[in-house]
C-alpha cells in the first residue's frame, strides 16, 4: 500500500478512494479495525480517524442495520456514575434469559475483536454469555496470543461454559495458545489449597493469569436457581444463605464481595483456586458480561468494587443498576 495514505497532502481524489475503501471494509465486509490496519498498512488509530472522516465528509452514504442496537443514553449515564472505561448496553426488552445471553455474547464479540491484537494475554473465567461470545467471534490469526483460566472450574471440566473449555475454544478461534489450571474451583480446606498452589502447572497458570492484559469475566449470583456452585454441589444451601446474609450479592470469578463492592473475609473465599481480587484489579481491561435485572445487584457490586471497567449488559439490568445507585446515594445524603 503506498504511504500516501498517511500523508494529509495527497490528492482529494486519492483520499476519497481511501475513505470509501476503509468504509467498505468496515461496514460491508465486517472487517475489524485491526484487520483493516493490516490491509492498509496503517495504525488502528489511523483507521478509526479515517472512518470518522468518512462519516463527517459524507464521502459514502451508509445505513447501518446492526442487529444488536445499544442504548446510548443508558451507556452515558453509567459512564458518568461509575469508573468505567467503556460500556455497551443492549437495547430492547427480552423475556427469554438465553436470548439475552446470546445477544450479550454477540456484543462482547464485537467489542473484543475491535480491541484485540496479536500477542495479548487474555484471562477468562466462565459463564454462558462468554460461551456465546466465543461462538460469535470471527476467527482471527493471532498465533502469539495466550488465553489462560482465571479460576478453576466447578464440576466437570467438560462443561462448555467453564474455564478449561472456554480457554481452549477462545485460543482456537484466535489461533493462539491456551493454558488450563486444571484445579477445582473450591477445595475442602486451606491446607489443600496451599498444596495445589505449589503444583507446577497450577502455579504457572495462575502467574500467567495475573499478568493478563484483558480479563473476560462472567458475573455470577448467589440466587439458588442461578448459582452454579450450589447446583454442582460445591456450596450447600446453608453456605449460600450464609454468604447472602453477610451481604454478598455477587461474584467475579466466584470470589464474593458485598453490595458496596467490599471484600468479605469469609471461609469460602480462602478456599478458592484462582487469582485474587487485588490481582484482578491490576489487569488493564476487565470486561464484565452479564445481563437481566436479576443480575443487577451482582453487576452493581462488581462496578462499585472496581472489578469491572468495561461493562457489557442489557437495558433491563442497566435501569436496575442505576436505580440501586440512586437509592444508595439518596440514603447516604
Amino acid at each position: 500500500m503506498p504511504n500516501n495514505i498517511k500523508d494529509e497532502s495527497f490528492s482529494i481524489e486519492a483520499r476519497q478512494r481511501t475513505l470509501v475503501k476503509v468504509a467498505s471494509l468496515y461496514y460491508e465486509e465486517n472487517r475489524t479495525q485491526q484487520e483493516i490496519a493490516k490491509i492498509l498498512d496503517v495504525s488502528r488509530s489511523g483507521v478509526s480517524r479515517l472512518l470518522t472522516e468518512a462519516r463527517e465528509r459524507g464521502v459514502v452514504e451508509i445505513i447501518i442495520h446492526h442487529p444488536l442496537r445499544t442504548a446510548s443514553h443508558l451507556e452515558a449515564e453509567l459512564l458518568s456514575k461509575f469508573n468505567l472505561r467503556d460500556v455497551r448496553i443492549l437495547a430492547g426488552e427480552y423475556t427469554k434469559r438465553d436470548e439475552v445471553l446470546q445477544k450479550l455474547g454477540g456484543l462482547a464479540a464485537v467489542y473484543l475483536s475491535d480491541i484485540l491484537q496479536d500477542g495479548v494475554r487474555i484471562g477468562i473465567s466462565w459463564g454462558t454469555a462468554l460461551q456465546y461470545m466465543i461462538d460469535a467471534l470471527k476467527p482471527l490469526n493471532f498465533p502469539k496470543t495466550e488465553v489462560v483460566q482465571l479460576i478453576g472450574a466447578t464440576g466437570s471440566e467438560n462443561l462448555p461454559n467453564h474455564g478449561p473449555i472456554l480457554a481452549q475454544l477462545l485460543a482456537k478461534k484466535l489461533q493462539g495458545r491456551s493454558y488450563q489450571i486444571h484445579a477445582p474451583l473450591i477445595v475442602d480446606n486451606i491446607r489443600t489449597k496451599e498444596v495445589l498452589l505449589n503444583e507446577k502447572n497450577i502455579k504457572t497458570g495462575l502467574e500467567k493469569a495475573k499478568q493478563a492484559d484483558i480479563a473476560l469475566l462472567g458475573i455470577g449470583s448467589t440466587r439458588a436457581d442461578l448459582n452454579s456452585l450450589l447446583r454442582t454441589g460445591y456450596l450447600s444451601i446453608e453456605e449460600t444463605r450464609k454468604i447472602r446474609n453477610l451481604g454478598a450479592v455477587g461474584d467475579v470469578c466466584a470470589q464474593h464481595y458485598n453490595l458496596n463492592g467490599d471484600w468479605l473475609d469469609i471461609d469460602i473465599n480462602q478456599r478458592v483456586i484462582g487469582i485474587g481480587l487485588e490481582s484482578l484489579k491490576k489487569i488493564d481491561t476487565r470486561i464484565g458480561v452479564a445481563g437481566s435485572s436479576i443480575k443487577a445487584q451482582t453487576i452493581y457490586g462488581a462496578l462499585k468494587g472496581g472489578y469491572v471497567n468495561v461493562l457489557i449488559s442489557d437495558e433491563q439490568a442497566a435501569k436496575r443498576i442505576l436505580s440501586i445507585y440512586d437509592s444508595n446515594n439518596t440514603k447516604i445524603n
